[in-house]
């Protein structure tokens, strides 16, 4: 779903399955862009970051294994752990996102969902290395 805000523009790519997390990359009209798994999210500043580096992410995560591991006291979630598989088939920690849940007394239990990516790299390889090429020799 591409959304047309008018401070710019959000693109998000959902999973058939509700309970795996969302892709998602929006550039606004100052040039800041932002990439997330689910609610995790990287921002990349124009005049400091190299906004390539956002892009890359995002392209990485059409066709990498994401998993998130949700973490409970009682039936209440209070804290999500995104990850992304880097190319040696090992996750990197994305982010995590948590709330103040006092139920300290409560057992902590965790349930990980574990997604493929939205397409496989080989299908797509040529396509991402065409727009690789065209961000480096537009900066």
């Amino acid at each position: 779903m591409i959304s047309e805000f008018e401070n710019g523009t959000h693109l998000t790519l959902n999973s058939e399955n509700e309970e795996e997390s969302p892709i998602w990359i929006e550039l606004d009209e100052g040039g800041m862009l932002t990439v997330g798994i689910g609610v995790a999210h990287k921002h990349f500043y124009p005049n400091i970051d190299n906004l390539n580096e956002g892009f890359n992410e995002f392209l990485h995560f059409l066709t990498c294994k994401k998993k998130r591991t949700d973490f409970y006291k009682g039936k209440s979630q209070f804290k999500s752990i995104y990850y992304y598989e880097l190319k040696n088939g090992t996750y990197k920690n994305y982010g995590t996102v948590s709330n103040l849940n006092l139920s300290f007394w409560k057992k902590i239990t965790e349930n990980t969902i574990t997604q493929n990516g939205f397409i496989e790299h080989k299908k797509i390889e040529s396509e991402i290395e065409s727009i690789k090429s065209t961000m480096h020799n537009n900066v």
